[in-house]
Formats: C-alpha cells, structure tokens, sequence
C-alpha cells in the first residue's frame, strides 16, 4: 500500500510537475529559442490542457482498465517529453508539449482507480491526496533541473522523458489486484450530480493558469536577475506544493465546504499578490508559495469532492472535475496570454485573481449542505 503511495506520488510528480507545468518554468527558454510571444506560448499551453482533457475523458471510458490508463499516462508523457527535447522549431515544439500535457489527464483517474482498489476505504482520501501532492515534488524536481542545465534545456526534457518511464513502471509494479474491474456508469448522472464541483473547477482552473503559464516570465522580466531569481521561487512553490497533501485531513476536519472556500479565495489573492509585487522578493516568493501550497489542495478537494458524490466512481467523477479544471487552464491561459499582449501584468493577474474568487461561489450554494461536503462522520481516522 505505501509503495503505491509512493509510486503514485512520483508519476503524480513525473506527469503534472514536470512534463505537464514544466512548460511554464522552461517558456523563457522556449520563447528566446523559438522567437515565439506571449500569445503564441499562451495557446501552446492552451493546446496542452485541452489535451489534458481528451486524455482524461478517454480514460474515463476505460475506466475498467486502471493499469492501461497508468501506462497511456506515462507513454504520452514521456514521448511528449522527448519530442520537446529534440524539437527543431516551434512547429515540433507545439505538438510535443500538447503530447506531454496529455499524460498528466491520464494520470489523475488511473491513480485514483488503482487506490480505490488496493487502500481500504478509510484510508484513501489521505492516500488520493498525498499522491496528488506529487505535482509539488515534480516541480521542486524541473526547478532543479532548470538549474542544473540552464544552457542545456533540450537535456533537462530527456530526463524527464526518462523519470516519466520509470515512475510508470514502478506504479504499476505495485497494483496488487490486477484482476478486478469496474463498472463503468452512465456519465449523465455523474455530470448532473456534480454541476457544482465542475464550475468551481472550471473558474479555479481558468484563475491558475495565470501563475502556471506567464509566472515565471513576469518575475524573469521583473529583475536584471530574474533568470535565478524565477527559478529558485518556481522551487518554492513547488516544496509549498507538497502541503497539498494535507487537503485530505482539513476535508476530514473543517467539512469540505470550508475547505475548498479557503483554499481557492487564498489561490486567488497569491494570484493579485503576485502581480501586483513580482519584483519583490519576499512579497513574490510568499505569493509562490501560497499558490503552490492552494493549487496542490484545491485539486486534492476536488478529487474528494468527486470521491464523496458520487462514491463507487470516484475516478469518472474525478475525470470529470480534472477536465473542467483543464478547460478552465486553457481558456484563461489564452486570454491571459492576450491580455498581456495589450496591457500590464497587474491588469491580467487581476482578472485572473478575480475569476478565482469566483471559484468560491459554488461551495456557498444552499446544495453544499448535503452530507457529502461536510466532514465524514463514518470515514474513519485518516492516515
């Protein structure tokens, strides 16, 4: 159990922290060898989370087969990988990133499939939390490598290709029971049951893609060192990331409503806070933090959202939250990336940050009563 834990976490880290969010923290890279703008990059992003979704309603419908989805998870992300590693032009560089964004929608409902089968029921909020923890520990892991191969980035994406293999593999080397299957339920009745959920995904999702996509290059832009400067503090949100894993327990403790009420109105002012101070160091690196640490548990919540909903198909319901997540990302990451062509970084940031304080309203619904975001009564003690 805790090798799949542990395994889970580091395709968690391979598929979202690295080949999925890497773009953003490797995009001042890209656009000085590829001569490509703000625009450009922000519908290249774009492209990667709409892939993010195919992907993720794909695997809803194989949702009977969790060890497939895993290794689509781990396939896409590491040809993605690659194929950004040995891209000549922007024209290889858009389809290989688009790739790679794909393995992170795999990931999410195969993970959470293999947990639900192999974790006893008391402990699998904890567990489906501190797997998706993982994205932290990804980025804190291509921060390093950013810094390891600053002249050589093409180098940093092979090993990704590669870590992206082997947390496959060792993911699916855990599954001790391979034999049993899913059904597969109608997905209306999922879709209507969780209305809710998905538009405080969708709106926390479009406000995140700020950070995630152009963050790293308003903070580069902001200082003569910006180069290190950027770097060390995508490092930071990603260590902060990994508090993520502690959403399960504040679910367990607060109920469900308060938590996801904190933690986006919190996303949503580190958003602000960073536009508004990117050039400051400690008003930046806090900002980065707190995104890094909201981000992480607004998408544990949502996987216990899911879990709580529609229990016995937490990963459709899962697949279904991630995707409105992701189509949010997309459509904020290219009217973001607009925005920013046309006025200031404060200007963008803010609508950004405006739409994830939106994020909050679904959770205040007279429907979030029901038992399902409220705490627990017979879930047990969390691990």
């Amino acid at each position: 159990m805790r090798a799949l834990v542990i395994s889970g976490m580091a395709l968690i880290a391979a598929t979202y922290g690295l080949a999925r969010f890497g773009y953003g923290l490797f995009l001042p890279r890209f656009a000085e060898a590829f001569q490509i703008g703000p625009a450009i990059s922000g519908l290249i992003q774009s492209g990667s989370f709409l892939s993010f979704c195919l992907a993720a309603v794909t695997a809803a419908r194989i949702a009977a087969r969790p060890r497939l989805i895993v290794a689509c998870a781990g396939t896409t992300a590491a040809l993605g990988s690659a194929g950004i590693a040995a891209a000549p032009s922007a024209i290889i560089l858009a389809p290989s990133v688009i790739l790679a964004g794909a393995g992170a929608g795999f990931a999410t409902p195969g993970l959470v499939a293999l947990i639900e089968r192999n974790i006893p029921r008391p402990r699998r909020e904890s567990a489906q939390t501190i797997v998706n923890a993982g994205t932290g520990a990804g980025i804190v892991v291509a921060g390093t490598l950013m810094l390891l191969t600053l002249g050589q980035w093409r180098t940093g994406w092979a090993i990704i290709a590669a870590l992206s293999a082997m947390a496959t593999i060792a993911t699916l080397s855990t599954d001790r029971s391979v034999g049993e299957r899913f059904s597969t339920p109608e997905r209306a009745p999922i879709l209507a049951s969780l209305a809710l959920p998905i538009a405080a995904a969708a709106l926390a999702g479009a406000s995140s893609a700020a950070i995630w996509t152009f963050g790293r290059t308003l903070m580069v832009d902001s200082r003569a060192e910006g180069e290190t400067y950027s770097i060390l503090a995508w490092m930071v949100l990603g260590a902060f990331g990994v508090l993520g894993a502690t959403a399960g327990r504040l679910a367990h403790a607060t109920g469900l409503r308060v938590a996801w009420i904190l933690t986006a109105a919190a996303m949503a002012a580190s958003t602000i806070a960073l536009g508004m101070a990117p050039a400051a160091f400690l008003a930046a690196y806090i900002s980065v933090a707190v995104f890094g640490a909201t981000y992480t548990a607004v998408c544990g919540l949502l996987i216990v959202w899911a879990s709580r909903v529609v229990p016995g198909h937490a990963a459709q319901g899962t697949a279904a939250l991630f995707i409105a997540l992701a189509i949010g990302q997309a459509i904020g990451s290219a009217l973001i990336g607009v925005i920013l062509g046309s006025t200031s970084p404060l200007v963008a940031f803010g609508i950004a940050a405006a739409v994830g304080f939106l994020a909050v309203l679904p959770a205040t619904r007279r429907a979030t009563s029901a038992p399902s975001l409220a705490a627990p009564a017979s879930a047990g003690r969390l691990a």
